[in-house]
């Protein structure tokens, strides 16, 4: 290190602490305040239309509390699977309202550390809610669920009258 500060100064390089000014490592926020501000100027009411841009950061977390469900037909039965990592039966809510079947659940978590030197105590919670139009009409007395494994899988048997409008059809 001590050679390439002697280089520097040899080329006249290396100013005095004096006259540099803040550094990326002082402020390492500065580029990208820069960047959004330039953004904002060049359009200024593009944070107004959906989706955000911007902050990015939320949008990406609000999407990322949203569990993926895949929903599919498996003979006479429609199939929902959503994952659901870290939440038991109990923090879960399954409900049928018509052709809408809707997940919800919250998970709450405390931590609570205490060693010689410092005390923390953090709790945190969040919810979510997804709610999707089934593919035919299901008998809601004998839809089942269960969690295992941190999937959230539910059964639901298609009633007489959706059995009966599907048909196979042949290609020629």
């Amino acid at each position: 290190m001590a050679q390439l500060m002697k280089k520097a100064d040899e080329k006249g390089l290396r100013k005095e602490s004096s006259e540099m000014g803040p550094t990326r490592e002082t402020f390492p926020m500065i580029p990208a305040l820069a960047h959004r501000f330039e953004e904002f100027l060049r359009e200024p009411f593009a944070s107004l239309r959906w989706p955000m841009r911007w902050p990015e950061e939320s949008v990406q977390q609000a999407f990322a509390q949203v569990p993926a469900i895949d929903i599919f037909e498996e003979g006479d039965t429609v199939v929902l699977k959503a994952e659901v990592p870290g939440l038991a039966k109990a923090d879960l809510d399954v409900r049928i309202a018509g052709d809408i079947l809707t997940v919800s659940g919250t998970k709450e978590k405390e931590e609570k550390v205490e060693r010689k030197d410092y005390y923390r105590y953090e709790r945190s919670s969040g919810s979510f809610s997804r709610s999707v139009r089934l593919p035919a009409e299901v008998e809601v007395e004998k839809v089942s669920a269960q969690v295992k494994d941190g999937v959230l899988e539910i059964r639901a048997p298609k009633t007489a009258a959706a059995k009966a409008r599907s048909r196979k059809i042949e290609v020629t």
